[in-house]
């Protein structure tokens, strides 16, 4: 297995998006003049990744008619309650609609989350998780003692492993739906998986919606469906059913 590390990254770094299997909706004319109103999509990448991962989701949401942000952090030198701090001073600074949704990416959830034990600034509308850790992360516990691991990821790699954390870590208190993948691999898991982070261990106590899609963890930002299911929970609450073409 000391060539596990070099075979996941190979893996993650083809697994892109597939489409076939997840038909995305004809968008409705009228609902997208509607999208065109003052509200701002606040994105999150994932660990070790940077806001260039999201920048594809973030030109399809202003082409739907948002204002968008990308809040960059550094895991590697700040720890997840200095991050979780930053979230809210940046949206509280650089948000000017009346109202905000937050989409976050694996980590980007968990820091999503921990900034509740905080206040976030008035308007917090919806939250839409996409491939997240909610539980204790399988690959987190399997590289814990790693020191290359620990070095790249900072305090929240450590804490990713912990049930104590997870136990602790406070649910949104808005409404929030989460996207998961099954585009995996077997080599560490043993039960469906998007690549990095269990099926079942993206679901969460309290979510509003809960959708599988058949894409890998590192791109499933990237894919078309997936901003259609965003858009959809945020302007309704639920993923609904896409239509077929």
């Amino acid at each position: 297995m000391k060539h596990a590390p070099v075979f996941l990254l190979t893996f993650i770094l083809l697994s892109g998006c597939v489409t076939g299997n997840n038909p995305v909706a004809k968008p409705d004319p009228s609902e997208e003049i509607a999208m065109k109103k003052d509200a701002t999509v606040v994105l999150l990448h994932g660990q070790g990744r940077t806001r260039l991962s999201m920048v594809i989701l973030s030109k399809r949401f202003r082409s739907a008619g948002y204002q968008t942000l990308n809040f960059p952090y550094n895991q590697t030198i700040r720890s997840l309650d200095e991050i979780s701090g930053q979230l809210v001073e940046f949206i509280g600074q650089k948000v000017k609609t009346s109202d905000y949704h937050l989409i976050g990416h694996s980590l980007g959830n968990v820091i999503i989350r921990n900034a509740f034990r905080k206040d976030y600034p008035d308007g917090l509308g919806k939250i839409v998780m996409l491939a997240p850790p909610n539980q204790p992360a399988h690959l987190a516990k399997y590289f814990k003692k790693n020191l290359i691991y620990r070095m790249f990821t900072g305090d929240s790699g450590q804490k990713l492993s912990e049930e104590k954390f997870y136990r602790d870590l406070p649910i949104p208190r808005v409404p929030f739906g989460v996207i998961a993948g099954d585009k995996g691999q077997r080599l560490t898991f043993s039960e469906p998986n998007d690549g990095v982070v269990t099926v079942e261990s993206t679901k969460l106590e309290g979510m509003a919606d809960w959708v599988l899609l058949h894409h890998g963890h590192t791109f499933i930002m990237n894919c078309k469906d997936t901003f259609e299911y965003c858009v959809r929970f945020i302007e309704s609450g639920r993923f609904k059913q896409p239509e077929s073409n």
